[in-house]
Parts: C-alpha cells; sequence; structure tokens
C-alpha cells in the first residue's frame, strides 16, 4: 500500500541516481549500508531511518510496489558519498535536456569520439580525457564513458551552449542575427548535414534569399518567429507561398518548435531520406 504524498515529487531509486549522474547499484548499496533500506526476500524494504528520509511505496500497474524518495533527495549530504560515476550519453545529455545521440554527436564534433558502423569509438583525444570504451554485453555495439569531470570542460559546455542557447557567432563561423537560427545552424553543423546561409535561391523567376539551404537534400528551411513586424509577415507569408508554389522542399520551424529542435529536425530529414545517427 503506498504512502504516497501526491504534493511532492517522488523517484525511484534508479531514477534518483540518474537524476544526480551516479551509477544506480552504487545508490542501492549506499543506502542499504546507511540502514535506509533492506533487502528482505529478494525485495527491498524501507527502513524507519528509510521512512524518516521521505522514502514511500508506490504501487505501479506494471512494475508493481517499489522504494520511491522525494525528489529534494538529489541534494542530501549522503549521496556525496557516492563514487564518481562511469557517465554515458543518456547521463551527460540529462545534465543539458539534450537527447543522447546529439550528445554524441557534439563529442564527435570535439574530435573525441568516432562514428562506427553501429554506435561510436574512442579517439586518442577522448582517451586523454578520461573516456573508456566498451561494448554491449548481447549487440557488441561499442560505446563510450565519461568520468564526472567532463562536465565541467569548458570545450564540451560550449557545444552544448550552442546547441541550447547560442550565440550570434556559430560553431561553423556562420553569423545570424537572431539566435534562433543560430540554434538551427548550430544543430545542422553538429548533426553533420551540409547547408547554406542566406542562400540566394531561384524562385518564380527571381532570387530570393532563404535562412538555410540543404544542397545534399535540395531543400530549404525557413524559420519563423513568433513575433514579426506587418512588413516582414508580408514578405514572410510571400516567401512561404513561392516557395510552395515552385515544388520547392520545406522545412519550416516555429520558435514554438525550438527547445525540440533534435526532434523535429531529425524527423523532417528523415522524411526526405536522409537519417542523422
Amino acid at each position: 500500500m503506498s504512502d504516497r504524498n501526491p504534493s511532492q515529487k517522488h523517484l525511484s531509486t534508479t531514477a534518483l541516481a540518474r537524476a544526480i549522474g551516479k551509477d544506480s547499484k552504487e545508490l542501492f548499496i549506499l543506502l542499504s549500508r546507511s540502514h535506509w533500506m533492506v533487502k528482505v526476500e529478494g525485495h527491498w524494504q524501507l527502513t524507519e531511518k528509510g521512512r524518516f528520509e521521505g522514502g514511500i511505496y508506490v504501487n505501479h500497474p506494471k512494475f508493481g510496489e517499489y522504494i520511491a524518495w522525494p525528489e529534494s533527495l538529489k541534494n542530501h549530504p549522503l549521496l556525496t558519498l557516492l563514487p564518481e560515476a562511469p557517465l554515458n550519453a543518456r547521463s551527460l545529455g540529462h545534465q543539458w535536456q539534450l537527447p543522447a545521440r546529439l550528445i554524441n554527436l557534439a563529442l564527435a564534433e570535439r574530435g573525441w569520439l568516432s562514428k562506427a558502423v553501429h554506435g561510436w569509438r574512442l579517439t586518442s583525444l577522448g582517451r586523454a580525457l578520461g573516456g573508456q570504451q566498451h561494448e554491449g554485453e548481447t549487440t557488441g555495439i561499442p560505446y563510450v564513458t565519461w568520468p564526472e569531470s567532463l562536465l565541467e570542460h569548458p570545450s564540451l559546455q560550449a557545444v552544448l551552449k550552442a546547441l541550447t542557447e547560442a550565440e550570434p557567432e556559430c560553431l561553423d563561423g556562420h553569423q545570424h542575427v537572431h539566435r534562433s537560427r543560430a540554434r538551427i545552424d548550430n544543430w545542422l553543423y553538429v548533426a553533420g548535414v551540409a547547408h547554406a546561409v542566406d542562400y540566394p535561391l531561384w524562385v518564380d523567376e527571381q532570387t530570393l534569399k532563404v535562412d538555410f539551404y540543404l544542397p545534399v537534400l535540395s531543400t530549404v528551411i525557413v524559420y519563423w518567429p513568433s513575433a514579426s513586424a506587418p512588413g516582414e509577415l508580408v514578405e514572410q507569408l510571400d516567401l512561404q507561398t513561392r516557395l510552395r508554389r515552385s515544388h520547392w522542399s520545406l522545412i519550416e520551424i516555429q520558435q514554438t518548435e525550438l527547445d525540440n529542435l533534435d526532434e523535429v529536425l531529425s524527423r523532417e530529414l528523415l522524411k526526405r531520406e536522409y537519417a542523422v545517427y
């Protein structure tokens, strides 16, 4: 039976470990040794100490009953005793709210990884930073883990900031007045998609500049900001009409989609038979 407080968010032990970028096995061991929970007949049970620290039981229709902890426990002094955990791409991405695939692409852009037929291989530069090469036990697919110190590396912070915030000058040297366009540009660069900016496109027997042009796909990307001056809005709608009438392959990015840019652009490129790995 669950004594869960609905007003407070709780995390499973595994989810708590993921939230702080630690190994879940190490967290189970630490909580057990600290007498917060104990294993009885193969199942974890809360102790009085665990209940005092906010532990509860949660019933899940699929996974059954498990122990959950208040989210505020992420800052508990006890968790500082956890050993430094090797971080995979998913753990790194959690810190920046980015998908693991994009993290690997960013690490490759820095020269720390190289793409294998399936998975990723560590480079000599990545090995010097403490990266460790692994292979999946059942699949044999190569992957890499990293020390927590990588989270503080200025070069990694720079590329991830460019993907989430962006400066007018992009990673590939392109310049943009609008930071939103710079985020799109940085994504295309890190994903390895060849692109031109402010490209003079021949439309309706005249040249019109478009935000991005992808020559491999003969595709135009246009960014539509939420707020535009009346004159700009008229120009945008005219450009949209001309591109569609001329049957150009068109990807339109709205300002509201910027936080899901990886998902949006990956999906749109896949529709055009181009996969970003």
